[in-house]
C-alpha cells in the first residue's frame, strides 16, 4: 500500500511540477519541496509495542521519501507513542492537537518541551487563541525558535499579529 501511495504521489507531482510552485496538504503549511502531514489516528488504540511493529515502519518510510514530513499527533491517546515518533530522524515536526474533551494546547508544556528537545519543529495554529498559544508555548520551551505558526486572524487583529511577530524578530 505504501508503495502505491507514493507511486501516485509521484505521478501527480510529475503532472503538477511544471506549474506548481510548491506543496501543501490539509494543514496549510507551504513547502517548496515534497511535504505531507502524516497521521495515524488508529494509534490511540494500540500499545507502544504494536505501534513500533506495525505503524512506525510505515511512518519512517514515508518520512524518508518526503523532504518536510510532519506528524499530526491527535489526542492524549497518541502520547504513549511520542518518544518513538521523535526517534524517526527524518521527521521534521509535530502538530500536537489535544483532542475533544482534553485541556487545550496551553496545558501541555511537557509535550512541547519533549518535541523541541528531540530537535523537531512544533506546528501550532492561530485558530482559537493561537497568538496567545504562541506566547505560551514560546515561554514554555524558552524560545519562539522551532515554532511554526499556521492559520489566520481576523483583519481587526492584524495590528496585534504584526506586534506579536515583531516581538519574535519578524520584520
Amino acid at each position: 500500500m505504501h508503495e502505491l501511495w507514493f507511486r501516485f504521489f509521484e505521478e501527480i507531482d510529475a503532472c503538477l511540477q511544471p506549474v506548481n510552485p510548491g506543496y501543501t496538504a490539509w494543514t496549510p503549511i507551504y513547502s517548496e519541496s515534497p511535504y505531507y502531514m502524516l497521521q495515524c489516528d488508529f494509534c490511540c488504540m494500540v500499545s507502544p509495542a504494536m505501534f513500533d511493529r506495525f505503524v512506525k515502519p510505515e511512518l519512517s518510510a514515508a518520512c524518508r521519501r518526503l523532504a518536510n514530513p510532519f506528524y499530526h499527533l491527535d489526542g492524549p491517546g497518541q502520547l504513549p507513542h511520542l518518544e518513538s515518533l521523535l526517534a524517526i530522524p527524518e521527521l521534521k515536526g509535530v502538530q500536537w492537537i489535544p483532542g475533544a474533551g482534553a485541556p487545550d494546547q496551553r496545558h501541555w508544556p511537557e509535550v512541547y518541551r519533549q518535541i523541541r528537545r528531540a530537535g523537531k519543529l512544533i506546528q501550532i495554529s492561530t485558530g482559537s487563541g493561537g497568538l496567545e498559544v504562541l506566547d505560551i508555548v514560546a515561554e514554555q520551551i524558552g524560545t519562539p525558535r522551532g515554532i511554526v505558526l499556521i492559520g489566520e486572524v481576523d483583519i481587526e487583529e492584524e495590528p496585534r499579529l504584526a506586534e506579536t511577530l515583531r516581538r519574535y524578530g519578524a520584520e
